[in-house]
């Protein structure tokens, strides 16, 4: 494949390794709070000794900033109150780190960064799907000089900059692929549960919760508690998985079995199940393998390769469009052919009848039905074709208004929900399938740190195993105009040497004789030969009008009084 073909402010960097999971978590700038922007990437040469290490890359970026210093709505368009379009304000403070951490021989998957509402730590969460474990590291926002005293973490020292919380095993040959996190109160016991959902190879997704607990010797420490195993419902690998956004006990899943399903949190039962298809809806419908199928005496062969399968379909995401929950996406395709985008409606709402007025019910709750975990009515509002190819990795943005799509030719494309259109592509920019690609954490009005500087609100970022990451916006320039120079233009000329100065003297006198006589000989043109040089003399007799401007004005003849003798 030839060179990607892309126009800046969108940029391509390079990396040391394949990257198979990606997350980005930030946080706009405030006058109480420092933003925040984080883009981690997992990946590697795998188990097999190949020189290429498996590890975990996080690039932080952290602004701190005072109350002089704050993002209003004009910012989108370059403009910052407290300081000039094209610098930060001196109180404002740009701080950039690389933070990689080592997996050892097993190869991280998935990973997923979050901050808990009620962080005392001031860290960011890692959450990395490595082999059957999930492991919990805690990134620092600020650098300090001297070793945290804190008593409720504990170091891994051959991971600098990165601390290791907590870590636990979801199952012996589960195999972890995807994470999320959210927060649910719980009213039973009238706290805030921290729950990580995690979704594995065999199908099963497992809910872990954080519990901080004290030791023997009144040190603090976190400890990863599975809450919930949904067991019964996906046959195949969890490509995508999410939370429900208002805190419901839902959580939402898609898989390779080419259905998407809700499940209740805590009891680990189904609640919803979407069954999605690849084919054409204004189309016919595909033909039945089932239907034609002959009696088994005729058969030749019992070769299962050689019976006729239905198309396998892959559902590779899934997400909530609203905070109501009440809207669902999913996005699936086959091995090959395109790639369609489901719009699903839940008929009853998600909030029981038991829910406080204006809020989800919290966690333990019992609603209607079986203890709180009622079916829904889900049906399919519409589908689409979103791509010609099949989508290998999605993302949708906070708003949810822009979904994020890589495809297996190393394409990217930003879909616009509302309009039901795309918005921009990027045609095979990557050389393999895209593995992971993530939207914007936050809406595009707000800016992120280090956006400033470079006036690029970036919309999304890939990658793939290419060795290769991509930053996307659709912006098509930076919105920091080139500053100029002060002193105007003769601010940036050249300034001269001794040698270029005395024959700029010399020929300064020369040039401007040169220019007078000649302006004194147009004038003397318009007056003496204005006949000889009229439109149709000059075509009639080119000869007369060189004679008067030779004779008449430049030269005269040497027997024109006052040339040869003095005229009397």
């Amino acid at each position: 494949m030839g060179k990607a073909k892309f126009r800046p402010p969108s940029i391509v960097d390079s990396l040391t390794f394949p990257v198979f999971g990606l997350t980005w978590y930030g946080t706009p700038a405030s006058p109480k709070n420092d933003g925040v922007s984080l883009t981690a990437y997992c990946g590697g040469g795998g188990s097999a000794k190949t020189g290429v290490g498996n590890k975990i890359v996080c690039d932080l970026i952290v602004q701190q900033s005072n109350n002089n210093y704050y993002y209003n709505a004009n910012a989108a368009a370059g403009e910052v109150t407290g300081s000039t379009a094209a610098t930060p304000s001196p109180s404002s403070t740009v701080e950039k780190r690389t933070i990689e951490i080592s997996t050892g021989e097993a190869l991280c998957f998935g990973i997923h960064a979050f901050r808990p509402y009620d962080d005392t730590l001031d860290m960011i969460r890692l959450v990395a799907c490595v082999g059957d474990d999930i492991l919990l590291y805690g990134i620092p926002i600020h650098c300090h000089d001297d070793s945290d005293e804190s008593s409720e973490i504990s170091s891994d020292d051959n991971n600098e900059g990165a601390i290791l919380l907590a870590k636990t095993c979801v199952g012996k040959g589960y195999g972890a692929n995807v994470a999320t996190y959210t927060a649910m109160h719980n009213i039973q016991s009238n706290q805030l549960q921290h729950l990580i959902g995690v979704g594995c190879e065999n199908g099963h997704v497992v809910i872990l919760q954080m519990v901080q607990k004290t030791t023997i010797d009144n040190e603090n420490s976190i400890e990863l508690r599975k809450l919930t195993e949904c067991t019964a419902g996906h046959t195949k690998a969890i490509c995508a998985i999410q939370f429900h956004p208002r805190g419901q006990p839902h959580i939402l899943s898609s898989a390779k079995d080419g259905s998407a399903r809700v499940f209740h949190v805590q009891s680990g039962k189904e609640v919803g199940i979407m069954k999605c298809e690849v084919h054409d809806p204004n189309g016919p419908p595909p033909p039945s393998t089932t239907a034609a199928t002959p009696p088994s005496s005729t058969i030749k062969t019992k070769d299962p390769r050689m019976m006729k399968r239905p198309p396998q379909i892959l559902v590779r995401g899934c997400a909530y469009g609203d905070l109501e929950g009440k809207t669902m996406y999913t996005i699936a395709s086959g091995k090959r052919g395109p790639a369609y985008l489901t719009k699903w409606k839940t008929l009853v709402p998600l909030n029981n009848s038991s829910s406080s007025p204006g809020g989800p019910p919290p966690v333990g709750s019992s609603g209607s039905g079986r203890g709180g975990d009622q079916l829904l009515n889900i049906r399919q509002e519409y589908r689409i074709q979103c791509s010609p190819v099949p989508i290998s990795a999605t993302s949708l943005s906070s708003d949810g208004t822009i979904l994020a799509m890589g495809s297996v030719e190393g394409s990217i494309v930003l879909y616009n929900l509302e309009t039901q259109s795309i918005m921009k592509q990027f045609n095979e920019v990557h050389d393999l399938p895209v593995t992971c690609i993530a939207s914007r954490p936050i809406p595009n009005v707000l800016m992120l740190p280090g956006e400033l500087e470079g006036g690029v609100n970036f919309d999304a970022v890939s990658a793939s195993a290419d060795n290769r990451m991509g930053r996307w916006t659709m912006q098509k320039k930076s919105r920091i105009k080139p500053v100029k120079k002060s002193g105007g233009s003769g601010a940036s000329r050249k300034k001269r040497g001794p040698i270029e100065t005395f024959v700029w003297q010399l020929v300064r006198i020369p040039l401007l004789i040169i220019v007078t006589l000649f302006i004194l000989a147009i004038r003397d043109v318009l007056v003496v030969c204005r006949e000889e040089f009229s439109f149709p003399a000059v075509l009639l007799d080119v000869g007369a009008a060189g004679h008067c401007l030779y004779r008449e004005v430049l030269w005269a003849d040497d027997s024109r009084p006052g040339v040869m003798f003095v005229p009397q």
